[in-house]
């Protein structure tokens, strides 16, 4: 090896309909874990989530303060509300992420602090509920760059259920009642479960499980698609493979074992074909596509908005600069819906390729 260091920390966002405990779900996590801390998205800066330099009037000189994810090193950050960021606050979070670490070069002070910390967040869709057939990128306020960072996203939807509806009614009332008796297992003895099996197991990949994770990383990178477009939905990255293995670790360490096993790949597996049949679900090519979780547009919708760029760069031989909208609407008559054409359109003069000089034209730029 090259000497580099992958992530060990499994970062989660929770994304849900109001009223589904996912604030609960937070606050809980952050009690139980060692070393656990619990901010709110509204009121987080990027320094007080990373770090900052501030003046010390007593030394008279600089000095470094550690915000939220420095200062729960090897434990738990949980980000209510992620969605209600300010963006630039926000950004700060993408190096403490992925390189697990929050570099500082202000003023006179030059710092790396450590920030090995899991990351669970939860956000609310923007327009009430979740919908799963639109990307999440346009379902809540975040960059897909920080979407991407996630290895798992969970979809909490409240979904009128009789049995369901009867486990949580019989729950919350039963709680009033005994006013918050204990848990089921006592909270300290947990918490030392946690702390235990994070700093003393640490292991080992077996080589059967090792071959299930390939087997399924290929299998679906290769799987045959319905759809007939130039561009191949891409199901799964190496950044899921790279989740898949944390996850089986993960599974091997709550039994306490020394070695991950077939049955703890499984058991990942089937938490990410959860996960992406949930988000990553492209009806339209019947297939995983992991850009619409990460870039928020799934490659059939791409190749419309490809095929539209085609047909107005040919339509400029034929008609000139000015080219009426009708035209490409005839061109491309057994391909595409007028809706599709429209939305083609529109992310094309979004992207600056083309605009429109009067109604029902458009022009290259």
């Amino acid at each position: 090896t090259d000497g580099q260091k992958s992530r060990g920390d499994i970062h989660i966002l929770l994304i849900g309909d109001p009223g589904v405990a996912k604030s609960v779900t937070l606050n809980f996590m952050a009690n139980i874990s060692p070393k656990g801390r619990y901010v709110v998205g509204k009121s987080a800066s990027g320094a007080g989530l990373t770090a900052t330099v501030v003046r010390d009037e007593y030394l008279r000189g600089w000095s470094l303060e550690a915000g939220a994810m420095v200062l729960s090193n090897k434990g738990l950050v949980c980000i209510d509300e992620l969605e209600k960021m300010d963006p630039s606050d926000r950004s700060a979070m993408h190096e403490a992420m992925e390189q697990q670490t929050v570099t500082i070069s202000k003023a006179n002070v030059q710092a790396t602090l450590r920030a090995e910390t899991s990351v669970l967040a939860a956000a609310n869709p923007k327009f009430g509920r979740f919908d799963p057939y639109q990307s999440i990128a346009q379902q809540i306020d975040i960059p897909p760059t920080l979407i991407n960072r996630f290895d798992v996203i969970f979809t909490l939807r409240d979904i009128p259920d009789r049995e369901n509806d009867q486990k949580i009614a019989t729950h919350v009332l039963t709680e009033h009642q005994k006013e918050g008796e204990a848990m089921l297992i006592p909270r300290e003895l947990f918490r030392k479960y946690v702390a235990y099996s994070k700093q003393r197991i640490k292991p080992k990949l077996s080589d059967e499980a090792v071959e299930e994770i390939k087997k399924f990383y290929v299998d679906l990178r290769n799987r045959p698609i319905a759809s007939e477009s130039a561009l191949r939905p891409i199901p799964i990255s190496a950044r899921q493979l790279q989740a898949l293995i944390r996850m089986a670790e993960a599974s091997a360490k709550l039994k306490l074992k020394k070695q991950v096993t077939v049955n703890d790949s499984r058991i990942a597996i089937e938490l990410m074909k959860y996960y992406l049949m949930q988000v990553g679900y492209d009806y339209e090519s019947k297939t995983f596509d992991i850009d619409k979780i990460t870039l928020g547009r799934t490659a059939s919708q791409r190749n419309k908005v490809f095929t539209v760029r085609e047909t107005i760069n040919e339509l400029e031989g034929k008609v000139g600069e000015l080219i009426p909208v009708e035209e490409i609407e005839n061109e491309l008559e057994d391909k595409l819906t007028k809706n599709e054409i429209e939305d083609a359109l529109v992310e094309l003069e979004k992207h600056s390729i083309i605009f429109k000089p009067r109604k029902g034209y458009v022009q290259r730029m």
